[in-house]
């Protein structure tokens, strides 16, 4: 770098070097602070708790846990509720966005109308609201646990959705459901809810990604002999989806930020379990919201990191 250049850009890095440093000097201080008033409070600090006995059930576990589990398993339990929350709701918002994109493009008509309708109408009620009302319905409408509705092995009911596995039949015990695998209603409704609301928003994205792929390659598709599904799996698609990746993985962030709705009707996941009831047992709030920050950070830099590795492999495909 020449003298001219460096003296160029001095005050830049003089900037950048007492931002670093103010930055540096809060964070020491709050630290500080912190500990002072755990010490006053005779607060315990520190991640130590993790491996305590954790002393509460979770409604919902897809690994053995107990309340003699530890603190540890608990929040194991509440990062994989919450992964299977984002992943059916992403998968589901996914089938009904290419769907409803579709339907937009669709020649003018009932479909074509209904599409435009449906988008305009859930992108634009809250989240939380339309969570809330998917659950009040679903607790409503189903009929209680004596008069459970019975197909094909599964019992459904206001305690949720429960399928047999392999031998292990859902039964109805007296005032619940024995055996099985439960899926409960807090799952289903913020599923739903999740789904359609995001699948608005990707609707709109894949309608545009759809949109720039030239005419000509559907009236090229046509002349070979495609036509309709096949025309648009084979040809558009992979063409739409190069330009509509980035967008989408971004609003696939926004569903897992917003999974942490779930607290509002008490699915078990990491706001709930972590944010709520850790943090309130242990009385470490600031540890415990530590942990949903990263957790959360964690699970959307994935999301990201798996949409920069299918968009990098799109244009390799493509010998870009």
């Amino acid at each position: 770098m020449s003298r001219a250049v460096f003296l160029e850009r001095l005050p830049g890095y003089i900037g950048q070097v007492v931002l670093v440093a103010f930055v540096g000097w809060l964070v020491w201080h709050a630290t500080l602070n912190f500990q002072a008033n755990a010490r006053a409070l005779h607060l315990a600090t520190g991640f130590d708790f993790l491996r305590t006995q954790a002393g509460f059930e979770i409604a919902q576990t897809l690994i053995p846990y107990g309340p003699a589990s530890s603190y540890l398993a608990a929040i194991v339990v509440a990062v994989l509720n919450t992964l299977l929350v984002v992943m059916l709701a992403g998968v589901l918002s996914t089938v009904i966005g290419l769907g409803v994109a579709f339907g937009r493009l669709s020649p003018p008509g009932l479909v074509r109308s209904a599409s435009a309708v449906y988008v305009e109408v859930f992108r634009n009620i809250p989240l939380l609201l339309q969570i809330l009302f998917w659950y009040a319905l679903t607790i409503g409408t189903l009929p209680g646990v004596g008069d459970s509705i019975e197909f094909g092995g599964a019992l459904l009911n206001n305690r949720g959705l429960f399928l047999p596995l392999g031998s292990d039949r859902p039964h109805v015990d007296g005032f619940a459901v024995s055996g099985g695998v439960a899926i409960l209603p807090e799952l289903m409704a913020l599923t739903l809810g999740l789904s359609i609301y995001n699948s608005t928003f990707l609707a709109e994205i894949f309608r545009a990604g759809i949109l720039s792929v030239p005419r000509g390659q559907l009236e090229a598709a046509h002349t070979v002999g495609l036509t309709g599904v096949r025309a648009a799996v084979l040809v558009t698609m992979p063409q739409a989806l190069r330009v509509a990746l980035p967008a989408a993985g971004g609003q696939y962030q926004t569903l897992a930020k917003a999974s942490s709705l779930a607290a509002a009707i008490g699915y078990p996941d990491i706001m709930q379990i972590i944010g709520g009831t850790v943090a309130s047992q242990t009385s470490q709030a600031l540890e415990a919201m530590t942990l949903v920050a990263l957790l959360y950070a964690g699970i959307n830099v994935s999301i990201a990191l798996a949409t920069s590795l299918a968009n990098r492999r799109l244009l390799a495909h493509e010998g870009r």
